[in-house]
């Protein structure tokens, strides 16, 4: 697995492209040029330009966040602006078959999470805030481990979290082909993968779909909800990644990022 990282480092960052940065948006086509990038918890940057959210240390967490606050509004109580994201990542386990617990991108009203646990909170809630509508967070889960108490469908799921960890959408990990036949992927294979998601403030509906790296963004989203953004995003957000371990060390990575409001996120 970790051959397969390393290869990949090798064909899709030849050349470590510095962020290309805008009021409304950003890339990283990599990160060995990332600046001020807010890590904190066990989150570091590799030396060979990746974000290593977590590592081989065990019941703990880290996250990654865009330095910058991100406008998502006009004003307070106005509607929330259309917004597009793409990423790679790459999960591997030390011990698989064993892993644990995945990662999330997260639009959050700060840099970091506060109180935040492991383990199955995946370093974005704790047992008395988890479900709070005061959080004010979205995020999309990539989860690894089925945890009962958050209504998990298994242990390979994508979810949309509001607010909490019980997902108000969530699908086995995957992704509709062209003749749109369901392809399973298995979120901890160690191979890089690519996640899209896109909200668009008109319909107020969220898109989120995965596939392989290289395949494409597939025509037919994994995950379409009808949600309206609008009371929970603030006017100025941050955006970024939590992850965390539980008892099996597991690395998860994000190898490149780009995002966008009111348009298309920049192709990786």
């Amino acid at each position: 697995m970790f051959f397969n990282l390393v290869v990949l480092v090798a064909l899709f960052f030849v050349d470590f492209a510095p962020a290309s940065c805008e009021v409304d948006g950003f890339t990283y086509n990599g990160f060995q040029s990332a600046g001020n990038f807010s890590l904190d918890g066990i989150a570091e940057r590799t030396s060979n330009g990746l974000l290593l959210l977590t590592n081989s240390t065990v019941q703990d967490q880290g996250h990654a966040f865009y330095p910058n606050p991100i406008y998502f509004k006009n004003s307070p109580n106005s509607n929330a602006f259309s917004f597009s994201t793409t990423f790679v990542f790459a999960i591997m386990s030390d011990y698989r078959p064993l892993d644990g617990h995945g990662l999330v991108f997260v639009i959050a009203p700060q840099r970091g999470i506060r109180r935040a646990v492991a383990n199955h909170y995946l370093g974005l809630f704790n047992s008395t805030n988890n479900g709070k509508r005061s959080n004010h967070v979205v995020g999309v889960e990539l989860d690894t481990i089925i945890s009962k108490e958050f209504d998990d469908i298994d242990n390979n799921h994508v979810g949309i979290d509001i607010n909490g960890l019980k997902s108000v959408a969530a699908h086995t990990a995957g992704y509709f082909d062209g003749t749109g036949l369901f392809q399973n992927l298995t979120l901890i294979s160690g191979q890089p993968m690519q996640v899209w998601v896109d909200y668009d403030g008109s319909t107020r509906k969220i898109n989120v779909a995965v596939a392989p790296l290289h395949v494409g963004k597939p025509v037919r989203p994994l995950l379409a909800l009808n949600y309206d953004l609008s009371p929970i995003l603030h006017q100025t957000m941050y955006v970024g990644f939590s992850s965390s371990t539980g008892s099996v060390p597991t690395h998860h990575y994000i190898l490149g990022w780009s995002f966008k409001t009111n348009g298309k996120a920049q192709d990786l």
